[in-house]
């Protein structure tokens, strides 16, 4: 019965999005033909991920997006989301400040000040350059983008001839959301209040990227010093021998370089990045280890179908593999946490080798199109599958289902993922 409740519930929210689609649409052809100093659009959605026994998530969401017109010295740009979350019912109404930032436009130098996601590389998905923008991994969306955390940034940009200098500081530190929230700690272990850096000038963050940018060519240096957007996890105990967990960073560097090309028919892209910690490696293992990641695909056209494939490796220096010391509670505890840091950063092996595929084809004159995207590691044996369809009804209107799927051997990151997220899922939208 519950099930039919939300059908209904679905139905009327449809019914309701249409209506205020019309609205819209009505209301900006008022106004058609008269110069707008901004542009007002956005979207309003409802979406449900359930699996065969639980929901996992039910929430309707609305944003939008607030532009003012590019003038020869800058513009402004902001978007506003409100959630509701069906299954909470006594959980307030989530607003959620996107993005809002300033542009201001000086000849060959440019700035974008404020609340921003800016995302690094040029692999599909899998970027070991992108260092600044955190992500949610608690997130339900079938659209990836969801799933990055805006942070408040002040870029700068200097173009000349085919290249560009960018220069990036991060002020204030934002860490990336684990799905550790729910785990269950042993009993006499509580989750204390994180340990993240003071907002000061000596814990910000800054990166620089030089880009070329040519007809049959793209790609850039990097550099980044900052705290990791991924926390680690430690353990402390107060005066009276209680033990807590809570979440810490540390400071890293990153070099890196991507490029994407033509090789013919095919479309070649790399990205490659070498993490040094600036801080020693604590008995948690908070404070990972040094290593090399790379990305290598190709993509390809053939009418309506097209895809892209990706090797992604890893390699971790002065790999070592972890041992319990002895059968005493806290010893095991250690233990974990230990193996928890290494799932978090990836680095339960010496290497890493997986393989990426993404098929989108498009059908019915671009209005129906099936995509998938798999990941899968030959190393630690994990899987992640997300076929999904989407159907544009109009424009304005887009149906999207599918299914969402994590898998690995037990204590993989994969397998505590699948646990919470596991699900099919159904998505009506309409853009205004």
């Amino acid at each position: 019965m519950k099930k039919v409740y939300i059908l209904f519930g679905l139905l009327f929210t449809s019914t309701y999005l249409f209506s205020q689609s019309l609205f819209e649409s009505a209301l900006s052809s008022t106004h058609e033909g008269n110069d707008k100093s901004f542009t007002l659009n956005g979207f309003i959605r409802s979406d449900v991920f359930a699996n065969e026994t639980d929901f996992r998530s039910i929430y309707a969401e609305s944003a939008l997006k607030l532009e003012t017109m590019k003038s020869k010295y800058g513009n402004a740009f902001a978007e506003f989301r409100l959630q509701k979350n069906i299954l909470i019912s006594e959980k307030p109404v989530n607003v959620d400040l996107r993005e809002a930032y300033l542009n201001l436009y000086f000849g060959k130098f440019d700035f974008r000040i404020g609340q921003q996601i800016i995302v690094w590389g040029r692999a599909d998905g899998f970027n070991p350059t992108n260092n600044l923008t955190p992500t949610d991994f608690t997130v339900f969306s079938p659209d990836e983008d969801d799933k990055r955390l805006s942070n408040f940034v002040v870029k700068g940009n200097y173009s000349f001839k085919n290249f560009r200098l960018e220069a990036d500081w991060i002020p204030f530190y934002k860490a990336s959301i684990l799905p550790f929230h729910t785990y269950t700690l042993p009993d006499g272990v509580y989750w204390a209040e994180a340990n993240y850096p003071e907002t000061k000038w000596t814990e910000s963050s800054y990166a620089l990227k030089l880009s070329i940018e040519k007809a049959a060519f793209d790609g850039s240096l990097s550099y980044f010093n900052g705290n990791n957007k991924l926390p680690g996890l430690q353990m402390q105990t107060n005066a009276e021998e209680e033990n807590y967990v809570l979440l810490t960073t540390h400071r890293t560097q990153v070099v890196g370089a991507d490029f994407s090309t033509i090789l013919g028919r095919y479309g070649l892209r790399g990205e490659f990045a070498f993490t040094i910690a600036c801080e020693d490696e604590d008995i948690y293992q908070s404070v990972p280890k040094q290593q090399f990641e790379y990305t290598i695909g190709i993509d390809r056209e053939w009418g309506n179908l097209s895809l892209i494939a990706q090797y992604i490796g890893k390699y971790v220096f002065d790999f070592k593999e972890l041992s319990l010391q002895d059968n005493s509670q806290q010893s095991q505890f250690l233990y974990e946490l230990q193996l928890w840091n290494r799932m978090i950063y990836n680095q339960q092996n010496e290497w890493n080798h997986s393989v990426s595929l993404r098929p989108v084809l498009s059908m019915l004159y671009e209005t129906l199109s099936l995509e998938v995207l798999g990941l899968y590691s030959f190393t630690s044996e994990e899987l992640f599958m997300q076929p999904k369809l989407s159907y544009h009804l109009s424009d304005n209107i887009l149906f999207t289902t599918g299914v969402q799927f994590y898998s690995g051997p037990t204590e993989t990151m994969f397998n505590i993922l699948g646990k919470s997220k596991n699900s099919g899922f159904f998505e009506c939208k309409i853009s205004f």
